[in-house]
């Protein structure tokens, strides 16, 4: 009788197992929201913000952003972001410890330099714009312009 029964908790074990794992996915990975087709996030972003610079590197996986953005007057956070199309809700958890939703729109725009613009909101840092500059830090684009930030950004 021990036998059989624990043969069956066993077997309701399993399949509570299987069925668990099916709803989340089942180890395949789930690439969040749907982007555009034509939306690659990944790269350095950059622009002024508040009488300072705003800057950092984002990376898209599939529907997914994350990033290390200096944002002023907050400073340093990581960001974590669901695309939708263009749009992308995120929350944004400052190294001073707070955090805060935030949602905005991926843009594309007609110039040499501006080809992307990411056009966010949150409520300590208000509106803001940054834009992709390059695939990195050390290949942004206008190359060879200085760099300055306040508060000093960290080397990427």
């Amino acid at each position: 009788m021990q036998k059989l029964r624990a043969r069956v908790w066993g077997s309701v074990l399993a399949l509570v197992l299987a069925v668990g794992l099916a709803g989340c996915g089942g180890g395949g990975g789930d690439s969040g929201g749907t982007p555009a087709a034509d939306l690659n996030a990944t790269g350095f972003w950059e622009n002024p913000l508040n009488g300072a610079t705003a800057a950092g590197n984002m990376t898209q996986t599939g529907g997914n952003v994350t990033a290390y953005l200096l944002l002023p007057p907050m400073g340093m956070g990581n960001l974590i972001g669901t695309m939708n199309g263009y749009h992308m809700d995120f929350t944004m958890a400052w190294d001073s410890g707070s955090s805060e939703s935030g949602t905005g729109n991926f843009v594309f725009v007609n110039n040499s330099v501006d080809k992307l613009v990411f056009q966010g909101n949150l409520p300590s840092v208000g509106d803001f714009e940054i834009s992709w500059r390059g695939p990195s830090f050390e290949e942004h684009d206008p190359a060879g312009v200085p760099l300055s930030y306040t508060p000093p950004a960290p080397t990427w």
